[in-house]
């Protein structure tokens, strides 16, 4: 599992761009992805690529969280098991 975002900025043409990038999961995989967001120039643009990034990992730490308290429960059902 990889986790990771952020913003990246391309120039095409003399323009420069906002592109947000975030790892997926397709298929059992990993997978980084691009959104173009916009203008660099567009407050727009800026204020989308920080709640997109605000976001990500608001739903990373949800899922942690859920990962974390299963793993938990499979520790203390072990120990209570193996006694």
């Amino acid at each position: 599992m990889e986790i990771g975002c952020g913003a990246r900025v391309r120039e095409i043409r003399g323009h420069r761009y906002f592109y947000f990038w975030h790892y997926e999961r397709d298929g059992g995989r990993s997978v980084r992805r691009e959104d173009y967001i916009g203008r660099v120039d567009d407050e727009r643009a800026r204020q989308d690529v920080l709640r997109r990034m605000a976001s990500y990992h608001g739903r990373a730490e949800q899922d942690f969280a859920r990962r974390r308290a299963r793993i938990e429960r499979l520790v203390a059902r072990a120990a209570v098991t193996s006694t």
